[in-house]
């Protein structure tokens, strides 16, 4: 599965990326994401943390901000009951930041199950990612 979604946020790029820098902020704005806690800082920049996801069920699992690149872009690969590569890029936008967030994601599913959910989960996936981005929107705004 895969999903993208952008918005343009009233606020300078290297706010927003600081901003996003920080892991806990990620479940300020996730709908689904119920906990994160910073488990370090990586090599490059890239901070490590885990992750509780909420959809019924409990999905924990770790996040490492494997490409850091302030303010234009971060990218965490995913290990545990979820796996995948979220992205977050941040380029400047008439004043404010245009924010891309992708995500790819691997839930386990058997082959058939996967295709026959692919189109459900990738609407489903798709909404949560723009909600996070109204929602990151929102908290920028209010800062």
């Amino acid at each position: 599965m895969k999903a993208s979604a952008e918005i343009v946020v009233d606020r300078p790029r290297e706010a927003v990326f600081e901003y996003m820098d920080v892991p806990e902020n990620q479940a300020r704005i996730s709908p689904r994401l119920s906990a994160v806690e910073t488990l370090g800082t990586l090599d490059n920049g890239g901070k490590r943390a885990s992750y509780t996801y909420r959809l019924g069920l409990g999905f924990d699992g770790e996040v490492r901000g494997v490409v850091h690149e302030p303010p234009e872009r971060v990218v965490f690969e995913m290990d545990g009951d979820i796996e995948g590569r979220i992205e977050w890029t941040f380029e400047e936008d008439d004043g404010g930041t245009r924010v891309t967030y992708t995500a790819e994601y691997d839930l386990g599913l058997p082959t058939a199950l996967d295709l026959l959910l692919r189109p459900l989960t990738n609407r489903y996936n798709r909404r949560e990612l723009e909600r996070t981005l109204a929602n990151l929107a929102d908290r920028l705004a209010d800062d």
